[in-house]
Formats: structure tokens, sequence, C-alpha cells
């Protein structure tokens, strides 16, 4: 299949895609381009797929829940009791409308965290998304039954599966230091090294749990697990979603272990958790920053470009910086950071790579003024990243190719 009349990098080309991945991208002529334009031929912009690295997919269910609510209480009395109440048919719906609303804004690769992963899996298939499905785990969970063994066969039916075009993987989460005590957040880690799973967790998402942490334990929640052995465990494969109220010796401990954290901005807004996530600091540390919405419980949508503007508005206001986290660099957050993490190929788009992307109608008031002939291709891109992320957001967004 050839995608016509495409900007790339600010360049406009025809992309060819054969047997899911990209066999040729041919830059077209300026003559070719003055045609196509003067002839009003449609001219899209192609942007490697996202990467959601922190959601509860089924949780579309349960949108909106128990606004108003500090995170304790919302869990308490908005989302545990209810969660109580779905079936595996009731998740895999949720699942499916998720991965439908992620596909809307150019999301391709989801790091998700729930329970009967069986059906996220039969979502993510369906819809042709990559994702790493991670059990999340209680210390309630450890009681109820064989969940160990249940995640075993679950691995093995995927491995026996024949559709190798998707990359799904499996892994553990034990939910959080508050839910998960420390004799059994050492067996999942031992468990996650063991089977070579990533290690997914809510980490430092309040303050409440930072002071809890010190108060229970002596030190902060990162020192805790290092304390524990976990980092040391699980290493790079380590990820913690949220990571908002950290210190400067946790930054550096996370960062020589080169392991990734995921800033959800929107859900940590609403829920009233905080605004100033150290971006720069974790970066320079070597940390491996990627982007998520949380759950539509917490968030209200799974919209990646959403987040990226909120993302980046947050560290300009926060900094009192207008440079800080420019657009293509909140990109590179929610692209390849978050792919680098879940091990997944290069989603650039080049010849070679797996089709990955999706395409941004430019045919409407967002992107009107937008110098399509007369200025550099870097700086058309630049200016196009701008007006995606902080005008048009996802209603611009036309196909999502994934192969």
């Amino acid at each position: 299949m050839t995608y016509k009349s495409i900007f790339v990098d600010g360049t406009l080309c025809d992309i060819s895609v054969e047997n899911g991945a990209i066999s040729a991208i041919e830059p077209l002529a300026e003559n070719v381009i003055r045609e196509r334009l003067a002839s009003g031929e449609e001219c899209r912009y192609a942007i490697p797929g996202l990467a959601n690295m922190h959601t509860h997919s089924a949780m579309t269910l349960l949108r909106s829940a128990g606004s108003g609510l500090p995170l304790q209480r919302w869990l308490g009395e908005a989302i545990f009791p209810r969660e109580a109440q779905l079936t595996p048919e009731l998740i895999h719906r949720g699942a499916l409308d998720a991965c439908q609303e992620m596909r809307q804004s150019g999301t391709t690769a989801f790091n998700d965290m729930y329970f009967s992963i069986e059906s996220t899996i039969r979502a993510a298939r369906e819809t042709g998304l990559d994702a790493n499905i991670a059990l999340s785990v209680t210390d309630g969970d450890f009681d109820k039954g064989p969940f160990v063994s249940q995640f075993l066969e679950t691995a093995a039916k995927m491995a026996e599966s024949d559709d190798h075009r998707q990359r799904i993987t499996l892994s553990i989460a034990p939910h959080a230091i508050y839910t998960v005590s420390g004799p059994h957040l050492q067996y999942l880690a031992d468990f996650a090294a063991e089977h070579k799973t990533l290690f997914h967790i809510h980490l430092s998402e309040t303050r409440k749990e930072r002071e809890d942490c010190i108060s229970q334990h002596g030190v902060p929640p990162v020192v805790y697990l290092q304390r524990l052995g976990v980092l040391d465990r699980v290493g790079s494969h380590f990820i913690g979603a949220h990571a908002l109220w950290l210190d400067p010796t946790e930054i550096q401990i996370l960062g020589e272990y080169g392991a990734s954290v995921v800033h959800c901005p929107n859900s940590n807004l609403k829920l009233g958790s905080g605004c100033r996530f150290l971006y720069t600091e974790l970066r320079d540390a070597g940390v491996n920053v990627c982007l998520g919405t949380d759950g539509c419980a917490s968030s209200d949508n799974l919209d990646m470009i959403e987040a990226m503007k909120v993302m980046s508005l947050l560290q300009k206001g926060t900094r009192c910086d207008p440079s800080v986290l420019p657009a293509d660099e909140v990109l590179k957050v929610a692209s390849a950071n978050g792919r680098r993490a879940l091990g997944l190929p290069d989603g650039n788009i080049k010849v070679g790579n797996k089709a990955n992307f999706f395409l941004v109608d430019i045919n409407n008031r967002y992107f009107k003024g937008l110098d399509l002939l007369t200025s550099t291709s870097a700086k058309r891109h630049i200016d196009f990243l701008n007006r995606l992320i902080y005008a048009a957001g996802n209603a611009v967004v036309s196909e999502t190719v994934t192969q």
C-alpha cells in the first residue's frame, strides 16, 4: 500500500508499506509538490506512534468515577467497590473501548496494569496495538488463589499463538508499596527477574504515600524499594508510574538503575496529587521519562496528544521558563521513550521499520498559514508539532497505521 503526499519530518513524501514494514519513502520534487498543492490534493503529516505508558484500560467502564475525591478516598469509596463487580467479559468490553480510543489519538502501544489480563490481551489483538499487559497484584491476591500459575498459563498460551505481527508481552505489577508488603514485593521482584518481565508499580504518587513510607520504614519509597532489593533484582525493567514526590537521592538511584518513570499529568491534577513533576532532573540523571494518561476513572480520557500538551505546559509554568520541554522533546517522551521502556523496536518512520505511525489531516483551520513550501523542512516540522500539540489535539488524527 502507498500513502501519497505525506509529510515526514517536514518533507513531503510518498510512503510505501509492504508486509507490515515501510518499504520505501520517496521525497517529492518541488515541482511535484507545487502541482499537488495546486490541484487541491489532500496532504497529511505522519508522526511516530505514541506509547501510553500507564493505563488501566478497562477503567473506561468507570470513567470519571469519584470526581472530587483525593486518591485514598477515591480508591476506597469509588474504585475498589466498583471493580469488585467487574467480570472478565466486562473487562474485555472496557479494554476494547480503551484500545479504540487510544488509536483515535495516535497511540500504537500501551502499558497496562489490571486484572483478568486475558480480557485485555484480546482487546489489544482485536485493535492491532502493541502492548505490555501487567497483572496487578495486592497482598489480598496472595490469599485468593493461584494467581502466579494463572499468569504462567496465560503466558504459555500466548507463546503458542501464531500471530507474530504484534508485540504483546506480559509482566507483573504490584499495585503500590501501601497495598503490597515488603516480603511480597521481594517475591514479585524475584518472579519478574526469573521470567524476565517488566516490574510496573505505582510510585510516590502522593505526598501522603511518601510521608507514610518515611513514618513506617524510615526512608522514602525509592530508597525503601532499593533496601528491599527490588531494584537490584529488576534493574532497568523497573517502571514507576507517577513518581511525583521524589527527592534528589531517589532520582539519582533511579538513574543508576536505568529505570523508567511515567508522568501522568492529567490524573495527578484531577486527583489533586501535585503538579511539580521533576522532568529535567530525572532526564539529566539518566532516568527514562515516559508519558501516560492513567485510567479513565482519574484522567477521564486516553488522549496522549492532550497529555503531551499538559505535561509541557506544566513544566513551563512551574519553572517559569517557556523554553522548557518544547514540542519535539515532549513527542520523544510520548513515543520513543515509551517504546524503549517496553523493549519495542525503534518506532521512527524510516525504511525497514515496522509501519507504526499516525496521520494528521493538515487541511483544516489549525494548520492554516503553515508554510508548506518556502520554509526549511526542520522549521516546518517544529511549526507543525507546535500546532498539533498545543492547538489541534486528536480531532485532526485521520488514521493510525499499525501492521
